[in-house]
């Protein structure tokens, strides 16, 4: 699974830990999953790597999300807007 969060030139006033949103948005992932009888997933560095550079990518072009069209690889695209500054965001939401 890919998981690519995309803050779009957005300032987020609370310091986002990275590991922390990957572990809460893979939990929230596997929920899901148990709902359906299916198996856990489980974080893959090399993955997140590569989840990390397309996420890096997108926010660049700021053209709005896209799948990669990696092969082999599953993705969960995810955006948040506000006319507000966001002060807090985590993989649960």
């Amino acid at each position: 699974m890919l998981i690519v969060a995309v803050l779009n030139n957005r300032q987020v006033s609370s310091t986002i830990v990275l590991a922390d949103f990957q572990q809460q948005a893979l939990t929230e992932h596997n929920l899901k999953r148990a709902l359906h009888c299916t198996d856990s997933m489980a974080l893959d560095s090399t993955i997140n790597t590569i989840a990390q550079n397309y996420s890096d990518y997108l926010a660049a072009q700021n053209s709005g999300l896209v799948h990669s069209g990696a092969a082999g690889l599953g993705e969960n695209l995810w955006y948040m807007s506000s006319s507000v500054a966001i002060t807090f965001i985590n993989g649960k939401k």
